[in-house]
């Protein structure tokens, strides 16, 4: 990929084949197809390989790193906590938004800044390069109550890596539903539909 973006990454991130080798519960693959649209079920392997290619042909890097950087993490990483209303919250470890932003942007591409406002919430400026040019997006988070500091620079990190794409999909209600994740909340259904998008 031009302009020091990794092309590889691009590809990682574009996902892998729905039968990729991970060790997935049949009954998770199960409940999941039973909750597959038909018209998604049609798209076999190397189909999807050959679409995905398709997409990283793509002349426009924006679109096709907007594409990577939306995608879903396997459910396996998603983890909850307490909500208010009695609501489960879901979200991602820090690490895997790093991870993120290394595949999709290379690891000399992207910069972060921390600093505290005076009634204590931690800011976050992540900064990413995108043909040439850095574009930055702010947000912020309190103290957690885990590991105070640290964990609210995790989480303004993650939030501001939503502003990106990053695990916009875990604030969305239809995501996951009485903890079975859709179709498209899914590496595997998320690839299906861009596939089927690009067909």
């Amino acid at each position: 990929m031009s302009n020091g973006h990794s092309e590889e990454g691009i590809a990682a991130t574009a996902g892998p084949d729905y039968n990729d080798g991970h060790d997935y519960h049949a009954q998770e693959i199960q409940e999941r197809e039973q909750h597959e649209p038909a018209d998604m079920k049609g798209i076999d392997a190397q189909q999807m390989r050959e679409l995905r290619m398709q997409v990283l042909n793509l002349k426009d890097d924006t679109h096709k790193m907007s594409i990577a950087l939306k995608r879903p993490f396997d459910p396996k990483d998603v983890k909850d906590r307490p909500g208010p209303g009695g609501r489960k919250l879901y979200h991602i470890d820090a690490r895997h938004v790093m991870k993120r932003l290394d595949e999709v942007f290379g690891i000399a591409n992207w910069q972060t800044k921390y600093h505290e406002t005076q009634s204590g919430r931690v800011m976050c400026e992540l900064s990413v390069r995108i043909n040439s040019e850095w574009i930055t997006k702010s947000d912020g988070a309190g103290d957690t109550g885990v590991e105070k500091e640290k964990g609210a620079i995790s989480d303004a990190l993650k939030r501001s890596a939503v502003l990106l794409g990053i695990g916009a999909y875990l604030y969305n209600d239809a995501a996951i539903k009485n903890g079975v994740f859709a179709p498209w909340a899914t590496p595997e259904g998320y690839d299906k539909i861009i596939a089927k998008h690009y067909s």
